[in-house]
C-alpha cells in the first residue's frame, strides 16, 4: 500500500465530516484525484476548497500541490511494482540477494519443466517422432521466442541428417507449409495458442495433408483445435512471470523429449551422422 494513500485510510474514521467525504472520494482512485485541479476535485468531490486545504495539512503537507504530487508519486510507485510482478514476479524482491534470485529461478524452472515432462502426451510423441523422422520435410515455425526454441530445435535434427527448415518470416512459412504433402510435417509453436501466424501456417500446412503438431500451453486454444497432434506444456504463472521465462523451458523440454524420439528411430543414421559432423568441426574445437 503506498504511503499517503496508507496515511488517509487510517486518519479517514478520525476527519471531520467535510474531508471525510472528500478522503473516501480520493481513496475510491487516487490517480484520478491526482490528476485534478483544486478547484475540479472540489466540484467532483462536492466540498470546499478549504476542506481540501485543511486535508492536505492533516496530512503534513503544505497544501494541495503536495498532496497532488504524493499521489502522483505513489501511483508511480504502484504502477512500478505492478510492472516488476508482471515480468518478474512477486516471489524476487528489488533488494534479494543474487543468491536468492538463483534459488528461485532454479526452483521455479525445475517445476515448469517438471510439470511440463509429466503431463506429456507420449503417445503423441511416439506418433510425433515417427512422422519426423520419416518425414520428406519437416517444416517448423514459430513467432518471437517461440521462433527461437523452433530454430534450436531444427539445428538439432539437421545435424542428424533430417530435411528440416525453420521460419519466422509468416510470409516464407506459408510457402512452405503450401509446398508440404502427405508424408511431409508441420510443426508449429506458440505458447498462447492464439497467435494468427501460428494458426495459419498450421491450417496452410493441414490443407495440403501434411501432418501438423502444435506445441502449446493452452488445450483449448485454436491452434491445438487444429492440429492433428497436440503436445502440451504445462506453465502457470507464478514467480516468473510464465510468458516472458518460463515458456521457453517448458517448449525446450516437451522438444528435448521429441529430439530423442527421433534419434531413436533412426539409430543407424543419427549414429552416423553425429559422427560425421563431429569430425568436419574437429579441426576447428580447442584442444585441450
Amino acid at each position: 500500500m503506498s504511503q499517503i494513500v496508507a496515511q488517509l485510510r487510517s486518519l479517514q474514521g478520525e476527519l471531520p465530516e467535510a474531508q471525510r467525504a472528500l478522503a473516501a472520494f480520493i481513496l475510491t482512485d487516487p490517480a484520478a484525484a491526482a490528476a485534478r485541479t483544486i478547484l475540479e476535485l472540489s466540484e467532483a468531490a462536492g466540498v470546499s476548497t478549504g476542506s481540501i486545504t485543511r486535508l492536505s495539512r492533516t496530512l503534513g503537507l503544505a497544501g494541495y500541490s503536495q498532496l497532488r504530487l504524493a499521489l502522483a508519486a505513489d501511483q508511480g510507485a504502484r504502477d512500478a511494482r505492478s510492472t516488476w510482478r508482471e515480468d518478474i514476479g512477486a516471489e524476487i524482491g528489488e533488494h534479494d540477494s543474487v543468491e536468492q534470485v538463483a534459488a528461485a529461478v532454479a526452483a521455479t524452472v525445475a517445476g515448469v519443466v517438471t510439470r511440463t515432462v509429466e503431463g506429456l502426451d507420449l503417445a503423441a510423441v511416439e506418433v510425433a517422432a515417427r512422422r519426423i523422422a520419416g518425414a520428406g520435410r519437416t517444416e517448423l515455425f514459430g513467432v518471437g521466442g517461440s521462433a527461437t526454441m523452433a530454430a534450436e530445435f531444427q539445428q538439432r535434427l539437421y545435424r542428424i541428417g533430417l530435411p528440416i527448415w525453420s521460419w519466422s518470416d509468416t510470409h516464407v512459412a506459408l510457402t512452405g507449409a503450401a509446398l508440404l504433402g502427405r508424408g511431409d510435417v508441420a510443426l508449429v509453436l506458440s505458447h498462447g495458442g492464439g497467435t494468427r501466424e501460428a494458426r495459419e501456417v498450421l491450417a496452410e500446412a493441414a490443407s495440403r495433408g501434411a501432418t501438423t503438431i502444435a506445441v502449446t500451453n493452452d488445450p483449448d486454444s485454436p491452434l491445438a483445435e487444429h492440429a492433428e497432434l497436440v503436445l502440451l506444456t504445462c506453465v502457470r504463472a507464478t514467480g516468473l512471470r510464465a510468458e516472458a521465462v518460463l515458456a521457453r523451458h517448458a517448449q525446450m523440454a516437451v522438444l528435448d523429449v521429441l529430439y530423442v524420439a527421433v534419434a531413436q528411430r533412426g539409430y543407424a543414421r543419427t549414429t552416423a551422422a553425429m559422427a560425421a559432423t563431429v569430425e568436419a568441426v574437429r579441426p576447428y574445437r580447442s584442444q585441450d
